[in-house]
C-alpha cells in the first residue's frame, strides 16, 4: 500500500482557539516519518487532534505511540503488584470502568470514588516527577450514545494569554505543588477511605506554574486539579488562587468537549498546553466504557519540573 503524503493530511477546527480533527491518516501500517512530522507540528498548532474510526488494535496502539516519543508503561504498579488488564501491553493504561476481571465497576465501590478525580479538569502525570507530554486515548469500547462519556478540553495557553497583566505579574515566579491525592479528595469528598488520606502525607510534585510551550513558543498556564498549594504562600492562600486560575482556564470560552462516536475513535492531546476531562453520565455503573491510553513522556526542557529524576509514581499501592 502506498503511504499517505503528509500533505494530504486535512483539519477541521473545532474551538476558535483550538482543537481539530485530522483526516488523512492511514493507521493500518507504520506512518511515515512525514506524517508523524504532520501530526506533532499540528499538535503543536492544535493542542487536540480527533480521529474517527482509527480502528488500532492494542499493538498498533502502542507502535503509533511510540512514533511520537518515549512511552511511559504501568511496569511500577505491576511490580508493586497491582493487575494489568491489558497485559502484555505494559505501554497501555486501563481508563475504563472496568474491573481487573472485566466486570463493570460498582458507583458504590473505592475504585469507582478513586476514579472521579478524572471527572475534573486535569493534565496526566502532573503528580509524577516527570510529567506527561501526549496522551493518545483510544475508545475500544463505549457506552450506548446519549448515556454520556464525552472528553473535554480546556485552552491553557490562550487562557494564560487573556489574564490582565496584573495577574500575570503576580503569578509569574510562582511553583505549584501537585497531588494526586488532592485531586481525588476534591472529586469525592464524601469518601471515608479519602478523607483520612492527607496529600502533605504523599509525594508532591513540583512545577512551575507558568511555562514557555517550547513546540508553539507560546505561554503556557500549567494547572490541574492535581495542583494542591503554592510554595511560598499560606495553603489556603494559594488555594485560593488555584481555584480562581482553574475557574478562569475552565470558562465555556476555552473548553469544547469531543462526543465519542464509533469504537476505534482516538484523541491526542499534548498535556502541556491542555487540561482534559471525562463528562459523567447514566453510563456510570450500567454500560462497559473501555478505554485505553498510550502516553508519551515530555521531552521539553520542563519535562521534570524541580523534581528528582526518579522512577517514582504517584498512587502506588
Amino acid at each position: 500500500m502506498t503511504p499517505i503524503d503528509a500533505s494530504q493530511l486535512t483539519f477541521k477546527p473545532l474551538h476558535p482557539t483550538f482543537g481539530a480533527e485530522c483526516f488523512g491518516v492511514d493507521f493500518s501500517q507504520p506512518l511515515p516519518s512525514e506524517t508523524v512530522a504532520s501530526i506533532l507540528s499540528s499538535l503543536a498548532q492544535y493542542g487536540v487532534l480527533v480521529f474517527r474510526q482509527a480502528k488500532l488494535d492494542d499493538a498498533r496502539h502502542v507502535a503509533f505511540a511510540a512514533q511520537l516519543g518515549e512511552l511511559d508503561d504501568s511496569s511500577p504498579y505491576i511490580k508493586a503488584g497491582r493487575k494489568h488488564r491489558l497485559a502484555p501491553y505494559t505501554e497501555l493504561f486501563d481508563v475504563s470502568n472496568l474491573d481487573d476481571d472485566g466486570n463493570i465497576v460498582s458507583t458504590d465501590s473505592l475504585r469507582y470514588q478513586l476514579g472521579l478525580g478524572n471527572s475534573l479538569f486535569h493534565v496526566d502525570s502532573a503528580f509524577n516527577p516527570r510529567r506527561a507530554g501526549y496522551s493518545i486515548l483510544r475508545a475500544h469500547k463505549l457506552p450506548p450514545r446519549g448515556t454520556g462519556g464525552a472528553t473535554a478540553f480546556a485552552d491553557t495557553r490562550t487562557a494564560y494569554d487573556e489574564l490582565d497583566a496584573d495577574t500575570k505579574d503576580h503569578i509569574q515566579d510562582f511553583v505549584l505543588n501537585h497531588s494526586l491525592w488532592h485531586s481525588r479528595r476534591l472529586a469525592a469528598p464524601d469518601c471515608e477511605f479519602l478523607k483520612g488520606m492527607h496529600p502533605g502525607d504523599h509525594f508532591m510534585s513540583r512545577h512551575r506554574l507558568v511555562q514557555l510551550h517550547e513546540r508553539s513558543g507560546r505561554t503556557n498556564l500549567y494547572i490541574a486539579h492535581h495542583a494542591h498549594h503554592i510554595e511560598g504562600l499560606e495553603v489556603d492562600e494559594g488555594q485560593d488562587i488555584i481555584r480562581e486560575l482553574l475557574q478562569h482556564a475552565s470558562q465555556d470560552r476555552y473548553t469544547f468537549k469531543v462526543e465519542w462516536e464509533n469504537d476505534g475513535d482516538i484523541i491526542i492531546w499534548d498535556n502541556t498546553c491542555v487540561m482534559h476531562k471525562v463528562c459523567r453520565g447514566t453510563f456510570e455503573g450500567k454500560y462497559i466504557r473501555d478505554m485505553r491510553r498510550a502516553t508519551v513522556h515530555d521531552s521539553s526542557s520542563s519535562a521534570w519540573g524541580l523534581n528528582e529524576q526518579t522512577d517514582f509514581r504517584a498512587g502506588m499501592p
